[in-house]
């Protein structure tokens, strides 16, 4: 990708919908894994450029709107298997999941995990959940982020997994969680990722929620 001095960043509905997110996420899929995904995550954060090409895109899940994808793969609750890991102080209304992750390269999925964990942030959350292979963690680390693996995912804990996953699972994924307030430390003082963006968007399930007490 070309950095620009600039990026922006908009959500559009996920699950079944199809649009140009949902679309470059389910192509991402089957391209690299013959993958076959039909629903994705409730919401999805698009990454574009200054001319408004779509470069990155990612699925998100706040826990406090039900049971996270993640959540098949661990035998307790999401705010329950964080302590046993380390983590302090944890509700559910803290976690958020992401997920659908898929970029034009190395360089844009850089700028998504910086986007995801400064609007996260913005969005006071504490805690970040995600299904990672070696290629996804291997890029946290070039970020000199240090998520936890809470977990192994197992294809045999989600219903047709291999059939609607493809070679997914060949590539070894976890379940990782991160505390969003360390990333972003982490990240301003070792890159200037998270000077490429201007204002940020508010949170989808927030305006959906405002929309509806205005409804009734």
């Amino acid at each position: 990708m070309r950095i620009t001095p600039e990026c922006s960043l908009k959500w559009v509905a996920g699950a079944s919908q199809v649009n140009i997110a949902t679309d470059f996420i389910r192509d991402h899929y089957s391209h690299h894994f013959d993958a076959r995904l039909t629903v994705l995550m409730p919401w999805i954060l698009m990454l574009c450029d200054g001319e408004d090409n779509l470069l990155a895109a990612c699925g998100v899940m706040p826990a406090s709107q039900g049971p996270m994808f993640l959540e098949q793969y661990l035998d307790k609750p999401a705010e329950a298997s964080l302590p046993e890991h380390g983590f302090t102080s944890v509700h559910r209304n803290s976690i958020v999941e992401a997920g659908n992750f898929a970029a034009v390269d190395g360089a844009a999925a850089r700028v998504m995990y910086a986007a995801v964990c400064l609007l996260l942030n913005a969005y006071r959350y504490q805690y970040i959940m995600f299904t990672g292979t070696q290629k996804i963690r291997n890029i946290f680390a070039r970020l000199h982020l240090s998520p936890v693996c809470i977990s192994m995912a197992d294809h045999a804990r989600v219903a047709g997994g291999e059939a609607t996953w493809g070679r997914y699972y060949q590539h070894r994924p976890q379940v990782m969680a991160g505390d969003l307030a360390g990333g972003q430390k982490a990240l301003a003082g070792s890159s200037l990722l998270l000077n490429l963006f201007g204002e940020l968007p508010p949170a989808p399930w927030d305006v959906q929620q405002e929309n509806l007490r205005h409804a009734h």
